[in-house]
Parts: C-alpha cells; structure tokens; sequence
C-alpha cells in the first residue's frame, strides 16, 4: 500500500511542515518510510514523531486482531497527546484516508518538547480499548534513548472510525519496532517498521468488559 503524509506543526515556537510517505505491507506488516522536514526545530529531534498512525490501517493481524483498514471503511480520525512531564506535552491530530490500495494522511502537531538529544526509539505498545461505535481510546507509555537518562512520555490517544466496516468487540493491544535514522542535516527521517495488533491477553482485559462480553 501507499502512503503519502502531510505535517504541519508549532513545536518550540518554530513553524515546519514535513512531507513525504512509503510503502506497508500489511500481510508482513512491515512499513518502510521517509519524511521530509522543512526547516530544524530548537532541541527537538524528528525521532521523537516515531508512531505515524497512518501505519494502524496496514499492522499485521494476529490471533484475530484487526487493524483499522479492517474496522474502517473509508478512514480513521485521531488526537493524541504525549506527556513528558514538568509541563511539556505534544498535542497531534490526525486524519487518515483510504483511497483503493493507498493512504493519505495529514497531521498537526503542536506543543513544547525537549527531546534534542534522543539517539533512538524504543519498541511501543498501545492498549487499544472501544469505547462506543467507532471509536476507541489509546493508552500507552512511549521510551526514546538517549546517551544518558530515557526519554517518556504518557500518550493517550482518541480514535474514531469513518464508517465502521466491523464493530470491535474486545481490547487489542498493537506494537511496533522501528530502525530510524535521520540524514546528516538532521531534516531527512528513513524508518523501517514492524507492526502487529492482537487481541489484549484476557487476564489484562478490565473486569467491567469481560462481564459485558459475557452479557452480549
């Protein structure tokens, strides 16, 4: 599948727009991207914009789990926000759109982070839990590495579906691995990914949903 994404965003005070995109694979579940930025941004470091949700439509489907090009006919909605701590938070929004066998995305990102020094990412996990018809909330906890103490964030995430193709009916649980790196001039980010969503083991599932499982 094709991807082409758009970004525009305020970090730190500095305006920038990143354009770019690649290819999924949603049968390996494996993405390979690259996004361009338009101009550096004061001690932040694209490696921090390590999730690119457009992926969600392709990860790879495990035991029953279903990705959004499954639960969605024409595309999926998204706000996100990354809590660092001591006031730094970034605030994203996303809307995805399936056209045939390609995804277009846009985003805005906006906030203040100070994640300059980062050097790599961390795998991620995602709780994915429905909340009504078509849509979902997100909670996971995002690591990125740098030469002394990791960088955190807190990332909670609301997703509504255009036009639901199925309802979900139990928690999922998706993930990712990335091998990231930036060009020389820090503006160019090229990222290999590998993907997976699968139903929430049933022991993590709260209560509350089990017994409404069981109630339909």
């Amino acid at each position: 599948m094709q991807a082409d994404v758009t970004i525009l965003g305020v970090i730190n005070d500095c305006k920038f727009t990143v354009t770019g995109g690649g290819e999924i694979d949603p049968r390996s579940g494996e993405a390979h991207l690259e996004l361009n930025y338009s101009t550096r941004l004061p001690d932040w470091n694209p490696l921090n914009y390590s999730d690119p949700l457009i992926l969600l439509a392709a990860y790879r489907e495990i035991d029953g789990g279903l990705n959004f090009k499954s639960l969605a006919t024409k595309g999926y909605r998204a706000e996100a926000t990354f809590d660092f701590g001591g006031g730094l938070s970034l605030r994203k929004t996303a809307t995805i759109q399936m056209k045939g066998d390609g995804l277009g995305a846009s985003y805005s990102i906006v906030g203040a982070a100070r994640t300059g020094h980062i050097t790599g990412v961390k795998p991620y996990e995602e709780y994915l839990i429905p909340v009504g018809e078509g849509q979902l909330i997100g909670v996971g906890l995002a690591t990125w590495i740098t030469a002394g103490d990791p960088i955190q964030a807190l990332v909670s995430t609301r997703y509504w579906l255009d036009q639901p193709a199925m309802p979900l009916t139990r928690p999922q649980l998706r993930g990712f691995e990335v091998d990231a790196v930036l060009s020389n001039e820090g503006l160019t980010y090229t990222a290999k990914y590998r993907t997976f969503v699968k139903p929430m083991p049933q022991e993590l599932v709260p209560l509350t949903m089990r017994e409404a499982a069981v109630v339909r």
